[in-house]
């Protein structure tokens, strides 16, 4: 089974729109505690959050990731977020890490704020449907 999130999180990091705003702080799973020291700055976290049931004998994988942008404020947060969703259309036959990445889709963003930090960020679910293999 492919690891989408990690094959998304090295695709997106080829993503000069995003790299632009968060330099290299893209993250799987969580903030690392090094960077917490540093907030709030425009950093985007890549989550696995489920996925409808596979269909394995059509050899293709759907996994749900959820898309945390960080950002010194809202803007902030948007921009990255936008540049997310940018990047998300384009994903056509993207290989990635082995894993090839049919397509994308996502519904709209949620602007929220963590209630201990006052960090704002944008939250993005997209469903990402990917090949076993890349070839």
């Amino acid at each position: 089974m492919q690891d989408v999130a990690e094959a998304m999180i090295t695709h997106l990091k080829t993503v000069s729109a995003i790299t632009d705003l968060t330099s290299t702080r893209i993250w799987g799973g969580d903030l690392p505690e090094t960077e917490v020291e540093n907030m709030p700055r425009q950093n985007l976290v890549v989550r696995e959050s489920g996925g409808p049931e596979e269909f394995r004998t059509a050899r293709i994988q759907q996994q749900r990731l959820d898309f945390f942008s960080y950002g010194e404020g809202y803007y902030q947060a948007g921009q990255v977020d936008r540049a997310v969703a940018d990047a998300l259309i384009a994903i056509a036959r993207t290989v990635a890490n082995s894993t090839l990445m049919h397509s994308a889709g996502y519904g709209g963003a949620m602007h929220l704020k963590l209630s201990d930090s006052g960090w704002e960020y944008v939250l993005r679910s997209a469903l990402i449907m990917v090949g076993e293999t890349s070839t």
